[in-house]
């Protein structure tokens, strides 16, 4: 039975781990796709980013094409038309030169080529700037064959070249960042397959432990119905041995009592004193025998006995149970002070019973004090009550608390206190019933207190 429990616990744990590990496994499947989305929208930003640059390169190329082509038209046919047309071409150049410069502000080798850029546009416009000064000068003609205007037309060819050489730079850079993008998405393909295999996997090995489980949990059902079964074959067998012992062994027993008596009113005359000691030894152990039993019969039945639950007046039972004690307690009886107590819901005659057994315990233990005082006390605590018998009597040692509950266990003999040794395991079952607890404090000459805790909700 314990290997059968210990490998329960060790299937239950092997499941509980399986289930941890498929939730991490789950959070790195997560982790993965966030960085695969995160890493894709830093390539994309990067990719957007780059054709930008290449844009407005490419616009730039445009823009000094434009101012070329109107310098020509302009020494060509003398229109000052495409002299207005040269200084939009310019103004647009200048703005796309900046948003290069701008875009490119992380890439120091493309900053310091678009600075030469820069360098050699500002150098032909002022070649350009003398060539139309020429031109409007001395004319035309001048300006077509002075000797600067094939330095106007390599500065142009030079400010190409530079721009081609930053479109290339920004190609490649676009190439390389697309190739790391490709490594990148491939690499965390591969993760998300690898854990989603293993996820799969894990998740395949705890649908069948979890079909194991349930195949296991069917056949210990059956079990479980199965020793229901013999534990109800046995209930109706104690039952039998119950009626047994409450019919077939009262009748000896009223039979010797009863016999005893007879002999001792009609006999007593003729018996000497150690005759007539030995009817009464046999009349009294008669008596406990059948006080034994009762009691016997008692406690086997609260297992079985269903609760009567309702609200009770614990206040009431105690009293009743004090009166019906002191009832048979010879003089000088002790005081036995109860005050109101909270009501909880219970059983009430179960509870009376409980009542009966510490009181009467708490009088029979302090009967021979100088002044038999029995205290009853009870205080809410959270979601229960907690009741106290406490009393001046003989007390008892700490050391034996644990044995006080059990049947027939006794702290003194029979000829000093008498009882049956079931009363206390009666109360700690009726009170285990009612899902409470009981506890005992005492000391050797110093009385001892008996508490039992109710919930205050069912």
């Amino acid at each position: 039975m314990i290997e059968s429990a210990t490998q329960e616990e060790m299937n239950e744990r092997r499941t509980q781990i399986g289930f941890i590990a498929s939730l991490v496994l789950l959070a790195l499947v997560t982790c993965v796709v966030i960085l695969a989305v995160r890493g894709f929208g830093s390539t994309t930003r990067w990719l957007a980013h780059s054709h930008e640059v290449i844009t407005e390169l490419e616009k730039l190329s445009a823009s000094l094409a434009q101012a070329e082509g109107a310098l020509r038209g302009y020494i060509s046919s003398g229109d000052s038309t495409y002299l207005k047309e040269r200084d939009s071409a310019l103004a647009g150049l200048d703005e796309h030169l900046q948003l290069a410069k701008q875009l490119t502000a992380d890439n120091s080798r493309q900053q310091a080529r678009l600075h030469e850029l820069e360098s050699s546009i500002l150098q032909r416009g002022k070649q350009v700037d003398g060539l139309i000064e020429v031109a409007r000068i001395q004319g035309l003609a001048a300006a077509q064959r002075a000797s600067f205007s094939e330095e106007v037309r390599k500065a142009t060819l030079d400010a190409n070249a530079r721009i081609d050489q930053l479109k290339r730079e920004e190609n490649d850079l676009l190439a390389a960042r697309r190739a790391e993008d490709e490594l990148w998405a491939n690499g965390q393909i591969v993760a998300f397959c690898i854990l989603l295999v293993t996820v799969l996997a894990t998740v395949t090995w705890l649908a069948r432990r979890v079909r194991a489980e349930n195949r296991a949990r069917a056949r210990h059902v059956e079990a479980l119905d199965r020793a229901n079964l013999n534990l109800e074959a046995a209930n109706r067998e104690l039952e039998s041995f119950s009626y047994s012992v409450s019919h077939d062994l009262r009748s000896p027993l009223r039979a010797i009592d009863g016999y005893s008596l007879m002999l001792e009113e009609d006999y007593a005359p003729q018996l000497d004193e150690t005759g007539r000691r030995y009817i009464q030894t046999i009349r009294g152990g008669s008596q406990r025998m059948a006080a034994l039993i009762d009691d016997l019969l008692t406690f086997s039945r609260l297992s079985r006995q269903s609760l009567n639950r309702q609200t009770v007046d614990m206040t009431m039972l105690a009293r009743r149970a004090a009166a019906e004690v002191l009832e048979n307690q010879p003089e000088p009886k002790p005081a036995v002070n109860i005050p109101d107590l909270p009501p909880v819901p219970g059983d009430p005659a179960l509870l009376r019973q409980v009542w009966t057994n510490l009181i009467g315990n708490a009088v029979k233990y302090s009967a021979k004090s100088a002044t038999p005082e029995v205290l009853v006390r009870a205080e809410k605590e959270g979601r229960q009550v907690r009741y106290e018998i406490q009393d001046n009597g003989v007390g008892f040692d700490m050391k034996y608390a644990d044995k006080l509950f059990g049947v027939f266990q006794r702290l003194h003999s029979m000829d000093e206190y008498p009882g049956t040794g079931v009363g206390l395991a009666i109360v700690q079952r009726i009170i285990t019933r009612h899902k409470g607890a009981v506890t005992a404090k005492g000391e050797r000459g110093k009385g001892a207190t008996f508490g039992f805790t109710l919930p205050t909700e069912v």
